[in-house]
């Protein structure tokens, strides 16, 4: 298997991960002391507020670009021993994670919670733990994992509907996946597949896709992919 990952654009977030992380804990810092004045208390809650919203995106951000298993990290070690008709594509899409295959198009929409998790056909549930705001343990808000892939499988057709005439003749298709080990998942009647990053070779080898692109198609769509990743990755 091919791999392409934006290295520029993951130094360039992780950089920021920490200016938000420190800049946030210097600034709660500053709060401390300003509100040892009682003049200074509406100042010190602003700074406060301040303090921890930046403290929590920049611990988000680590999350997602410094701490491992890093998304990237994480498909390229699961989806090892892939031949080469098969390209995967970190942070140089519209969405963050795209892997080619001779069937069309997946998306990978990448959570790194760990713990329970839970999904009951309707709603998607996981602890909260106040103490992962900081330390670079910040994690993204579980959300709706299958809603967000909707979105970023939308958007991938999207843009291809803007490279080529012939798009909708290429499958787009979606996972959910966990990157974190310690995450025990609980799902039921999800409508697309959900699943660990260990497991994820196993379950594309058994997933029953459609008949792989007409070659003229396929070599349209890698070369409009490589093209992107080109200008990305150099």
């Amino acid at each position: 298997m091919r791999s392409f990952t934006n290295q520029k654009l993951i130094a360039r977030q992780s950089r920021l991960a920490r200016y938000a992380t420190f800049g946030g804990l210097a600034v709660l810092l500053g709060s401390l002391f300003l509100s040892f004045n009682t003049d200074n208390i509406l100042i010190a809650y602003v700074a406060l507020i301040v303090g921890f919203a930046l403290s929590y995106v920049g611990s988000i951000m680590a999350n997602r670009f410094i701490r491992e298993p890093r998304g990237d990290h994480a498909l390229e070690r699961a989806l090892k021993g892939f031949d080469n008709k098969h390209q995967l594509y970190n942070f140089v899409l519209p969405v963050s994670h795209v892997l080619l295959t001779p069937a069309g198009l997946l998306v990978f929409r990448i959570k790194s919670n760990d713990g329970a998790v839970r999904f009951d056909g309707a709603k998607w549930r996981a602890p909260f733990r106040l103490t992962s705001f900081f330390g670079g343990r910040g994690r993204e808000p579980l959300g709706d994992p299958i809603r967000e892939l909707g979105a970023d499988i939308a958007r991938l057709k999207q843009f291809l509907g803007a490279k080529m005439e012939n798009a909708p003749l290429v499958p787009v298709d979606g996972y959910v996946v966990f990157t974190d080990p310690k995450v025990q998942l609980d799902v039921h009647e999800a409508n697309v597949p959900v699943v660990i990053a260990d497991n994820l070779k196993e379950t594309l080898r058994k997933s029953k896709r459609g008949a792989p692109l007409s070659p003229p198609l396929a070599e349209q769509v890698q070369k409009i992919l490589d093209e992107i990743a080109h200008e990305k990755t150099t």
